[in-house]
């Protein structure tokens, strides 16, 4: 279910929109999910520089309309280009207190986040720092989720992650050799989610697959297509 939808949603265009603020996950229990609660860290892109709340829309509607009772939100990570590392950090442990303040107000609603690192270091990186902890050298450091958190994240997806590592059961895509710009350089710490994780990555796009970090931009959209006709066939 969650590969049709996530696969989906890449060869989309992906629209870049806002969604209602929420600067809390302490719901009532009428308001718990009964599909997915999806927590989506947004890719910031050209042209709308000042959002902090944009998600992916499109894979925020397929999530929606394919799995009846979910809900979904934007992560409100205030992103700085300029200091995007503190961005990262910061982040990180919002997604991290939205996880477990849900989890609170909702212990039986199971939950999926989402991370699209869309040009510079951000969604996908503050995803995958805050399911399985810092372990990327100028990145700052960040304890990994609680282990027993797997049982109800069910799905931990990221797009163009910087801190890409290849050959770990997780990574999804032709990315076999290269690395992301700030590599993950101990991918074990994300084994206690490894059943939920997926980090989507193809050659060229150098985001996360570049043969050597800080290597040059490359288009996402046409690397993503490719990843998708392999889910398709899958």
């Amino acid at each position: 279910m969650f590969d049709k939808i996530f696969g989906a949603a890449s060869v989309a265009l992906i629209a870049i929109g806002a969604v209602q603020p929420s600067f809390a996950q302490s719901v009532a229990a009428d308001d718990c999910a009964t599909g997915v609660h999806a927590i989506i860290a947004r890719g910031q892109g050209p042209g709308n520089p000042n959002s902090t709340l944009d998600v992916m829309v499109t894979l925020q509607d397929l999530i929606l309309a394919q799995i009846p009772g979910s809900t979904s939100l934007g992560l409100p990570f205030n992103y700085n280009e300029e200091n995007k590392f503190d961005s990262v950090y910061n982040g990180a442990h919002l997604m991290q207190s939205y996880v477990t303040e849900y989890h609170k107000s909702c212990p039986q609603s199971k939950m999926a986040v989402v991370g699209y690192s869309l040009i510079y270091v951000q969604g996908a990186v503050v995803m995958t720092d805050a399911v399985c902890g810092t372990s990327s050298l100028l990145l700052s450091p960040v304890a990994p989720l609680d282990a027993s958190y797997n049982k109800f994240v069910i799905a931990a997806i990221a797009y163009g992650d910087e801190t890409f590592f290849p050959l770990q059961k997780w990574d999804k895509g032709n990315c076999t050799l290269g690395l992301g710009q700030f590599p993950r350089l101990d991918p074990a710490e994300c084994e206690p989610f490894a059943d939920a994780l997926q980090n989507y990555c193809d050659i060229g796009d150098s985001r996360c697959c570049g043969i050597l970090p800080l290597d040059g931009d490359a288009p996402t959209t046409p690397t993503w297509q490719s990843t998708t006709r392999m889910w398709s066939t899958s």
